[in-house]
């Protein structure tokens, strides 16, 4: 099973890209999004972004995500996607 996370493209060079998740940087492959860009909120599972969407989507995942993550124990992911 793969749980798709929810980032922000901070930089691409060629067929990567960095995306923020949780405040940390990461390079995944933009071979299946070829079109993701700088700004764009996306998905990421398995190193590859899966998808682009927008941002009032990426904003109710976030807050999905923060209610799980909250009895857990985890810090709050930020909504604006962080700085890697």
């Amino acid at each position: 099973m793969c749980v798709a996370l929810i980032g922000r493209v901070v930089e691409v060079a060629g067929d990567t890209a960095t995306v923020a998740i949780d405040g940390r940087g990461r390079t995944v492959s933009r071979v299946l999004v070829p079109d993701a860009a700088a700004g764009d909120w996306v998905t990421v599972g398995a190193g590859w972004i899966l998808e682009r969407i927008d941002p009032t989507e990426a904003s109710e995942l976030l807050a999905l995500y923060q209610g799980v993550e909250a009895p857990l124990g985890r810090a709050p992911v930020e909504a604006n996607g962080g700085t890697p």
